[in-house]
């Protein structure tokens, strides 16, 4: 069986329960995501991604996060 990548193992988090919002407000949005094993603390605030996972980069965590939000788009001047 081929290994996940980040984007399928973070639909697949999203799927099975595994995101719990805890904080949403204008730009900004909090949520717990459960891991294999752990529980991960990511957010999205000014532009920003983050998660407290030891991933260095391509976060399950965060695209896990992604599915379920919406940042502001860009207005159109």
């Amino acid at each position: 069986m081929p290994r996940e990548n980040a984007a399928t193992k973070g639909r697949r988090y999203l799927v099975e329960g595994r995101v719990i919002l805890t904080d949403v407000g204008e730009g900004y949005v909090r949520a717990n995501v459960r891991g294999e094993g752990a529980m991960y603390h990511t957010a999205y605030s000014s532009g920003t991604w983050s998660c407290t996972c030891p991933a260095v980069r391509d976060c399950a965590h965060i695209r896990a996060l992604k599915c379920c939000t919406a940042p502001e788009p860009e207005l159109s001047r």
